[in-house]
């Protein structure tokens, strides 16, 4: 679990004095003691010009400045006055961190005691007065995530950018403030660090241990964080393949919370000798994980799971074959379904799961150098593409050999080598524990946490089985929403923190018996976005009791076509050159952002409905049935459904990518007879919740997919992982006709 960046004045106030500026003496960034020196010079200054001239500092940059001043009994006068007019009530007091290093410095100046003695005598006892929860967040508080080199890199940044002699009020502002958070963590992290470590082992016991499964004789890594001298109670397991130094923080938040914390990972990672070999074996794996903890004896036979993508993957996996007595319930997030959604979505291979290979495989714990070589990845990509060669060859072109990726481009149904992985079928069938699923509308692994959703249901319709959707991606629908998604301000009512919230509340529900969490009204719990409201439903359906339904027409204004209520005998036609490498097809089809002022009108067939008569909420995921002939034996088409608002503004709504030839099913391929109109259904798109205005209008864009992110379908018939621009003789030519259709799940509250 990655700390929490806790960034303050991020409101910057524009306190310039026109024609007016600060004496300032750069020195050398490696002489840190007159560095010091020349920036509490500069706070000085810069508070003695505002009082000179009568002018009020905002308080949020006050008490930083009075900081650097030396001025420490003032910024703690200051930070109460700031926290008393808070309206904010979070765990730990607003700018405590601020306010022990002054206190600290106090005591330093009066005493005459190292600073460094003090603060770690304040700060011990600031830890020790709090309780297990509050404890385990102070972490995120009193220390970086990535040991102050962003307030590092930000300082310098703008120290280098002063010249001269001289510097304006607003460059000062913007310097101190810069400076203030480098300064602060610099001296304190350290110290804090420390005594947070030290105040864990106070409260816990840890263990790292390697086990051995009795089926296999494999070895598996496992780390539990426990409190002292208590009796046995319930444990929390995450089963993860990202192995690295936040696997302990995840063990302590469960013990935080008054669980036995467990996290294992994958075969192979951390202190594991066997090959590390993604999905295969969690389906063993992690149910001898749970049968180990239940019988330790600090373990009372009652075990939950959560975690997300990966970690939810592996949750369902443990299921696969049968559940463990002992597992109680899972709380699978965003989770990951291989052959549903990761390598492959709809049959069709995506490069992004190309780099996660080496990022989790290339050693013991993560290769975050690989992983974050964007460079790499984006001109790998690009290079592909233009270079037309087929799609497995991507390794070749990395100069990488990747025994992974190739295999998994040698499985481009859904056959038994995925099926082996997750329950399939009727292995849903004997899930019965209690389970709460969560995703979001923009999460890249909704389908995948769909699938298992909606595959238990149909295998276990009476199963305990409770959903959570909101407008979220695939960190926020896992971890803590963001309000700011991709541009788009979400509902102040959407703000919730799932892991460190919602999870715990859920197992205190079902391990506990305590109260079940109040947002989780009935099974199907979803935000309407833009209404500030939540919904909650008995059932996917019960979302819908109504339907919009558009069917396509050649009728064309400007660059649209039009989507009109009732078939017709339209055709329209899409031409895509699959050798032509200076233009792309479907390249915007990801959401992001969600609002945008234009769409590319030169890319695919858009179509555009009348305007709304009335607000409309759609609920649900929209579904296509298509009537179209291609030249060619295949095809991968895309449909985009957008919201354009009375402003002129686009909002991405959700969208469908698949492959022709599964449309019968993800484990076999049917080609297609090309010149031949033939019917294609799909009703496998991301769910979205909606307030549409009045007056909007309903925007489909439909194409061919040619773009650099994923496999390119030249519609030969052969394995299109072994297609290439020699398969490209003549351009796709798809013809739609006017019995094409495409319907929006909306909610009407007149019915």
């Amino acid at each position: 679990m990655n700390k929490l960046l806790v960034v303050l004045f991020l409101i910057f106030s524009n306190l310039a004095v026109v024609g007016q500026s600060l004496k300032f003496e750069k020195v050398d960034l490696s002489d840190t003691t007159t560095l010091v020196t020349e920036m509490k010079k500069l706070a000085k200054d810069y508070l003695h010009q505002y009082e000179l001239k009568n002018l009020e500092i905002e308080s949020q940059d006050l008490f930083g400045i009075q900081i650097l001043a030396g001025n420490f009994e003032a910024s703690i006068k200051t930070i109460y006055l700031l926290r008393k007019v808070s309206e904010v009530k979070e765990e730990h007091p607003s700018y405590i961190q601020y306010e022990i290093f002054s206190e600290a410095k106090v005591k330093q100046l009066k005493s005459g005691i190292a600073f460094k003695d003090s603060y770690q005598s304040l700060f011990r006892n600031y830890l020790m007065n709090c309780d297990d929860k509050k404890a385990y967040t102070a972490n995120f508080i009193f220390t970086t995530y990535d040991a102050v080199a962003q307030f590092t890199n930000h300082f310098e940044s703008n120290y280098k950018n002063v010249s001269g002699t001289s510097i304006s009020f607003g460059e000062a502002l913007t310097l101190l403030q810069s400076y203030f958070l480098y300064h602060i963590y610099s001296v304190a992290e350290p110290i804090a660090f420390k005594e947070i470590k030290l105040d864990d082992s106070r409260r816990y016991l840890t263990k790292e241990e390697l086990i051995i499964s009795p089926r296999d004789g494999a070895e598996i890594s496992v780390i539990t964080v426990r409190k002292r001298n208590v009796v046995p109670m319930p444990a929390v397991l995450l089963f993860t393949i990202y192995a690295d130094a936040s696997n302990y923080d995840q063990a302590l938040l469960a013990a935080s919370k008054g669980y036995v914390g467990v996290v294992a990972t994958s075969r192979g990672k951390r202190f594991s000798k066997n090959a590390i070999e993604p999905y295969k074996y969690e389906y063993k794996d992690v149910y001898v994980v749970i049968d180990w903890i239940s019988q330790q004896p600090w373990c009372n036979a009652k075990i939950g799971m959560y975690g997300g993508s990966y970690n939810g993957f592996s949750q369902w996996s443990s299921t696969k074959e049968k559940v463990h007595p002992a597992l109680k319930t899972i709380v699978p997030s965003v989770s990951a379904a291989p052959g549903i959604d990761v390598p492959m979505e709809n049959n069709i291979f995506y490069n992004f799961s190309y780099k996660w290979i080496p990022y989790v495989t290339n050693n013991k714990f993560l290769d975050n150098a690989a992983n974050f070589d964007g460079d790499r990845w984006s001109n790998l990509e690009n290079k592909w593409f233009e270079s037309g060669k087929p799609f497995n060859k991507m390794d070749s072109i990395d100069g990488t050999p990747n025994k992974l990726f190739q295999e998994w481009v040698s499985h481009p149904s859904y056959d038994s080598y995925w099926q082996s992985m997750i329950p399939y079928k009727d292995d849903f069938a004997h899930i019965d524990i209690p389970i709460l699923t969560t995703t979001g509308y923009y999460d890249d692994g909704q389908r995948g946490a769909m699938y298992y959703y909606l595959e238990h249901l149909k295998y276990n319709p009476k199963a305990e089985h409770y959903l959570l959707i909101g407008p979220y991606d695939h960190w926020g629908a896992q971890s803590r929403s963001n309000a700011n998604l991709r541009g788009y301000q979400i509902d102040s009512v959407a703000t919730i923190n799932i892991q460190q919230g919602l999870v715990f509340d859920w197992f205190d529900y079902i391990l506990k018996g305590k109260e079940k969490p109040s947002v989780l009204k009935d099974k199907v719990n979803f935000q309407v976005m833009g209404t500030n409201t939540w919904m909650h439903k008995s059932s996917l359906n019960a979302m819908t009791n109504d339907t919009l339904k558009f069917y396509l027409n050649d009728t064309k204004t400007d660059q649209f076509y039009t989507l009109n209520t009732k078939e017709n005998q339209s055709k329209i036609e899409l031409n895509v050159d699959f050798k032509d490498r200076d233009s792309m097809n479907n390249a915007d089809y990801y959401p992001w952002p969600l609002e945008r002022k234009e769409i590319n009108l030169k890319d695919g067939l858009i179509f555009k409905s009348d305007a709304l008569k009335e607000d409309i909420i759609i609920n649900g995921s929209f579904l296509g049935n298509l009537e179209f002939s291609i030249n060619k034996k295949d095809i991968d088409y895309s449909v985009i459904l957008y919201e354009l608002t009375p402003e002129n503004t686009y909002f991405h709504l959700s969208y469908f990518i698949g492959r022709a030839s599964f449309e019968k099913g993800k484990e076999h391929r049917v080609l297609l007879t090309p010149d031949t109109f033939t019917k294609i259904s799909f009703n496998n798109t991301r769910i979205i919740s909606k307030k549409l205005q009045k007056g909007s209008r309903i925007v489909i864009v439909i194409n061919a997919n040619k773009n650099p992110y994923g496999q390119i379908n030249y519609g030969t018939g052969k394995d299109v992982s072994a297609e290439s621009l020699k398969d490209a003789t003549i351009p796709l030519k798809l013809i739609l006709s006017g019995k094409s259709s495409l319907s929006l799940p909306v909610w009407n509250a007149a019915k």
